[in-house]
């Protein structure tokens, strides 16, 4: 009998969705401006007696989130972060990609995101960044190209000022590799069929100096924020009335025994 009207109680809270085992289509999420999925080779800022290296962006996964692949999700972000400790400014946009796995090479890899996938045809025209919109770029390597100076605190070479917003320059190649989208406000976009991770960044040229926060929330497109659907009136009827049940059944146990 207790097994019965336990069953009952049960039974009517899973109807009024207190219970509930399906995924989050929604989360929102705090992004670190020095951490970043492009080449950041010896990218390191010493600045009032801290020394800062830009990170590694963690992969974002979609199955956490109950997402896969061919979801239309919203992304909104907010805040701005200050892309420099000695040269204060403010920015608000970022950077993506889609992977089909977690795995970020080396810093001194171009194409870290190794596994990372295309967009489709569509959100490529609004959202991919090109060679005139693309920021980021490595500022120190390991090869002496042409406009550079060897930086010996860093072992590397640095690129000359005189040369960095040069466009043909050999020193601090654009770290742009395919399926690389910006993110500017708010958009939607399509979650490509084979993609299982997103890392997300802010866009910059270098990122250890960078503070602040920024934040980004991520949605299914036309889905609640929340996990748990709002019962309908007939299922809020109905789960009242099997708890009322069983909680009768349960006074006249006691009275019973």
């Amino acid at each position: 009998m207790k097994r019965l009207w336990r069953t009952l109680i049960v039974s009517g809270l899973a109807g009024l969705g207190l219970f509930s085992t399906t995924k989050a289509q929604a989360a929102s999420l705090e992004i670190d401006p020095t951490y970043t999925f492009l080449k950041t080779y010896v990218d390191t800022t010493y600045y009032n007696g801290v020394t800062t290296t830009a990170g590694n962006t963690k992969a974002i996964s979609l199955a956490d989130l109950g997402l896969k692949g061919g979801d239309s999700i919203n992304l909104n972000t907010s805040g701005a972060f200050n892309w420099s400790v000695w040269n204060p400014g403010y920015r608000n946009d970022m950077i993506g990609v889609f992977s089909t796995s977690d795995t970020l090479l080396d810093s001194s890899v171009t194409q870290r995101v190794v596994d990372a996938i295309g967009l489709n045809a569509s959100d490529a025209s609004k959202y991919n960044y090109t060679q005139t919109n693309w920021t980021s770029r490595t500022l120190f390597d390991s090869v002496n190209y042409a406009g550079s100076t060897y930086d010996s605190s860093k072992s590397a070479y640095m690129c000359d000022g005189a040369s960095i917003n040069d466009p043909g320059r050999l020193c601090g190649k654009q770290t742009l590799f395919d399926g690389i989208f910006g993110i500017f406000g708010q958009m939607t976009i399509q979650i490509p069929t084979d993609a299982k991770f997103l890392f997300l960044a802010v866009n910059d040229v270098f990122y250890s100096d960078n503070t602040e926060k920024m934040l980004v929330n991520i949605t299914k497109s036309g889905s609640f924020t929340n996990s748990a659907a709002v019962p309908e009136p007939s299922m809020l009827i109905g789960a009242v009335a099997t708890i009322a049940i069983a909680l009768r059944m349960k006074r006249k146990q006691q009275i019973a025994q």
